[in-house]
């Protein structure tokens, strides 16, 4: 007989994941291991290329983080890490117009001529978001009691991949389960911004070469090994040879975690 159940396997799998990513929470001390958290963890969850955060701590103390994994227009990071950009007050709005609750929004219904409103000039932005390969975004904000007034932390994961409706209800499921987590996360990133710049002092301990700190900026930008060795005129497999000496020397696991380690210790913007 059919059920829409999952099989057993599936949930077992699916908690496990969840219970690895709240225990990953609690290691967070820079914006940088957030931005590992978001990609190892939350990506699974709720997938995304682009993940915007915005905290409006009150008396117009507000500030954002921008965490793409794929290459954005100069123009358009400058625009969305505003915090007083228009995009953040029309996300926000249409957070409270759903009741406040995780919603999904296709950018071409942002993008459409008939939803200009006179004055908004959040459109151009979401237009650039279009223009860039982004096809919808995902939305949810919370009250932490900072402000006064509207909600003080919001979070947007911008997606390259139109979602069917089966996934989308899972994603936004996900993100109502995550955002106290989420918040979490993000108030321990922040709270060791400062203490994660001091480390290590820049060029400390960096044994990096000149083609290895290209190689990983360009894995910074999300580029394949192939990519990058057409960009730098090297094989693939001398790529590959520059990362694994990139990890050695900075202790890392992975290439995210490469990249994260090199952006703590300054080595990287």
């Amino acid at each position: 007989m059919n059920s829409l159940r999952p099989p057993l396997s599936s949930q077992v799998e699916f908690g496990d994941a969840f219970l690895r990513g709240m225990e990953a929470a609690h290691a967070i001390g820079s914006p940088q291991q957030f931005f590992v958290w978001l990609r190892l963890h939350i990506h699974r969850f709720v997938p995304h290329e682009l993940a915007l955060c915005r905290m409006d701590g009150g008396r117009g103390m507000r500030r954002t983080r921008m965490l793409n994994c794929v290459p954005l227009p100069e123009a358009l990071k400058l625009s969305l890490a505003d915090p007083d950009a228009p995009v953040w007050r029309r996300l926000l709005e249409l957070w409270e117009r759903g009741d406040e609750r995780a919603l999904q929004i296709p950018l071409a219904q942002l993008e459409a001529p008939g939803n200009r409103r006179e004055g908004d000039t959040a459109q151009p932005l979401f237009a650039g978001l279009g223009e860039a390969g982004f096809r919808s975004l995902r939305v949810h904000a919370l009250h932490t009691g900072l402000s006064r007034g509207g909600p003080e932390l919001l979070f947007a994961f911008v997606s390259q991949q139109p979602a069917s409706e089966a996934c989308m209800a899972d994603a936004l499921t996900a993100l109502e389960l995550w955002v106290p987590y989420l918040h979490f996360a993000w108030m321990r990133a922040e709270g060791g911004a400062q203490l994660a710049s001091r480390r290590q002092p820049v060029g400390e301990g960096s044994a990096l070469s000149a083609r290895e700190l290209q190689v990983l900026s360009a894995v910074r930008d999300s580029h394949a090994n192939a990519q990058i060795g057409e960009l730098l005129g090297i094989s693939p497999l001398t790529v590959k040879n520059h990362l694994r000496s990139i990890q050695r020397k900075l202790g890392a696991r992975n290439r995210a975690h490469a990249v994260a380690e090199a952006m703590a210790r300054r080595l990287i913007a």
